[in-house]
Parts: structure tokens; sequence; C-alpha cells
């Protein structure tokens, strides 16, 4: 068995003791970030530990103070692994904090009593917490809880609780027994699965596209609203208010709608079957890589690596594998011939057998029949952990 880090929502009560603890928290870690920018050479968690925390200790116990060290350093080390250095110190600006469990209940634990035991600058309390009812089986399915973030988002307090579960391990089964199911990404048709059955799961994304476009259209005239405000030297935080909201919107839309899709798929497919993905090398529209303004927003409005990500965290709890093959040509070769053909659209057509099927449903055919291939030719399949693995260099298994 294998385990694995999730995470799931806890709705806590508006207790002020709670509320200052979050303020206090937010406080050590902005009085931590100037020495630990340390001029552009970010210090370690280890060297701000040792240059700061007689600074900072006293207003939170010496657990948490640890624990705010440990993630105002990790911020600086993400930001530099992501080949963007910081060109001044952070500012930490969201109301949270990090507690943690474990097996000793640290900072807090969950009582038999149903109640949240948690340290506050007050002192230990003991608070009532609501656990949503979707997510009420997996926690009693925890083999640990690990830790507690606490953050106040619109007046109210949320807990995002980790924890660790035991899946099981992929099947090791050869490619006679094996269920292989191909998958196509798309805009417009969101996800399109062809398994060895010729079954099909088709999963149409247009109403999630249309309303993301018609918030994206509203976004763009309160920005162009902002701007002539500004010039105005008028005050804007009603417009600034109404953008977060619509941000925040769109981004809960997009992520709702990908974790449906994975769970309509995982549910779907057969035990033991591989899910195998098209190996796409998108270029970021955020570094300017793309040309065309238009292509960069639709390229930024589509939710495959949502989809992607949230397929992967379910497979992985139901003990799937995930595979991956080059997808070249997938979209214009015939399934059935094997010869090159015509697309428009959705439609395609191939000149040389006569075939006309759906566009996406020909691309997961051809996905499937590729992995088939290449284990039928005893060549190695390319999975996502695997990739990891070689990024890293580690020799493969």
């Amino acid at each position: 068995m294998a385990q694995v880090q999730r995470t799931i929502p806890l709705l806590l009560p508006a207790d002020e003791d709670l509320r200052e603890t979050l303020a206090v928290f937010q406080r050590v870690q902005q009085q931590l970030s100037a020495p630990c920018f340390n001029e552009g050479q970010p210090l370690s968690a280890v060297a701000l530990h040792r240059a700061c925390y007689h600074e900072v200790k006293g207003q939170l116990n010496a657990q948490m103070t640890c624990t705010a060290i440990r993630l105002v350093a990790a911020a600086y080390q993400s930001a530099q692994s992501n080949r963007r250095p910081p060109q001044r110190p952070f500012q930490f600006r969201r109301r949270q904090a990090l507690f943690l469990i474990g097996s000793r209940g640290r900072d807090a634990s969950l009582r038999p009593d149903g109640t949240l035991s948690i340290w506050t600058v007050a002192g230990r309390k003991q608070l009532p917490f609501r656990l949503p009812e979707a997510f009420q089986p997996r926690l009693a399915q925890a083999k640990r809880i690990d830790s507690l973030t606490v953050l106040e988002r619109d007046g109210r307090l949320l807990g995002r609780l980790t924890i660790t579960l035991e899946v099981p391990d992929p099947p090791t089964a050869g490619p006679e027994t094996e269920t292989v199911v191909g998958i196509d990404l798309n805009e417009t048709n969101a996800l399109v699965a062809v398994d060895g059955q010729e079954r099909m799961l088709f999963v149409s994304g247009k109403a999630v596209k249309v309303r993301n476009r018609r918030t994206a259209k509203t976004r763009a005239r309160l920005q162009r609203k902002l701007a002539a405000h500004k010039a105005q030297h008028r005050d804007t935080r009603s417009v600034r208010r109404v953008l977060k909201r619509l941000g925040r919107q769109q981004r809960h839309r997009t992520r709702t709608f990908a974790q449906t899709v994975a769970k309509r798929l995982v549910e779907w497919v057969p035990p033991q079957a591989v899910l195998v993905f098209e190996r796409l090398q998108v270029p970021s529209p955020q570094q300017g890589q793309i040309r065309g303004r238009a292509l960069r927003r639709r390229l930024a409005r589509w939710q495959r690596g949502l989809i992607r990500r949230w397929v992967e965290q379910r497979a992985q709890e139901r003990g799937l594998q995930v595979a991956e093959v080059n997808p070249a040509y997938t979209s214009q070769i015939c399934s059935r011939c094997g010869q090159r053909g015509h697309r428009r659209r959705h439609a395609f057509t191939c000149p040389q057998c006569g075939s006309q099927e759906h566009a996406d449903i020909n691309a997961a055919r051809n996905i499937r029949t590729r992995f088939t291939q290449l284990r039928l030719s005893g060549l190695p399949s390319t999975s996502p952990e695997a990739r990891a693995d070689k990024a890293a260099g580690k020799p493969p298994a």
C-alpha cells in the first residue's frame, strides 16, 4: 500500500482568539521576510532560524515560531526554484497560520467528542467545527492527520486539514489483462475517452468555456474603467472589489469543472485500467512564448492542466496507472487504416478508407493504439512519475 496526502476543508467558528493568532502569525512572517531576503541572497530555514529566532520568539509558541520560519524560507526557495529570483522582500498579506498535528497533536488535534483542540494566543481552546458531508468518508479513512491550515476569507475562518491516506499500488498485470483508455483533452470537448471495448466517455466543456469567455469580457471592460478612474485620481475600490470577485468565481468554476470531469472519468473506467494522455508541451501564455493575444487568452482559459492534475490524483487513489504517448499526428491519422486524413473542426474524414467520425474520438483511439503498440514492441512507456525521476537524475526502475 502506498501513502498519499490530501486536503479536506473544515468550517470553523468566528473565534476572536483564533483570529488574533492568525494576525500574530502574519506579523511574525512579515518580521522574518526582510532578513530572509538578505539583499537578494535568500537564507535557508536553518540560517534564518539561527539569525532571527531570538528576535521573534515569545509572540507564538516555540513550535509555531519554527513553523513560521520554515514557511518564510520555503517561499523564497520556491521562487528561486521557479527561476524567478525575488527582487524585494515578500509581503505576507494573507492572514493564515499552519498548525502541526501529527501523532502527538502538537498545535491542534481533533478530539473524540467532535471538537477541535487548537493553540491560540489566549491558550489552548476547544472549538466546534463542521466537516462537509462529502469529505466525511475520507477523514474516516485517514491513516494520519498531519496539519491544519487556518485562513481568514471574507470575514470567515476556514480550515484546510491535510491527511495521509493509504491507497492501493498500481496493478502489475500484463498487457493481456489491462484495459487501455485513450484520452483526448480539448477546449470545447473537454475530455473524450475510448477504451478497448469501444466504450466512449464524452464530456463537453462548452458551457464552462462560454461562461469563462463572458466573464473575461466583463473583466476587460471593468479593467478599462479602472484605468480611466486611476487616470482621474478617483477612488476605485468598488471596481477592484468586483474584479476580484469575478476572478475568484472564474477560478472556482474552472476548478470545480475539472474535479467533476476527473471524478466521472475515474468512476467510468474499469479496474486495472491504464489512462493514456498525450504528452503535450504547451508553452506558458504568461511567458510570452506564444504570438497572438487571442491565442494566449484561449490557452490561459484552457482547463487541460487542471483536469490532468485531478485525474492523476483520483487515479492514484484508485490504484490506476497513468501514462503518456507522443502526440504527433494523433488528430490527423485515421484510427482505422493508419493513413493521413482530413480534419475540419470536429469532423474527420479519411480519403483512403472512407471513414467518417468525430475528430476527437478518432484522436482518442489513436492515443490508445499508440500506447498498445509501444507495449507490444517492448518499449518503455512514459508516466508522470518516470518523467519526474528522469528530471531529477534518478536511474529508471
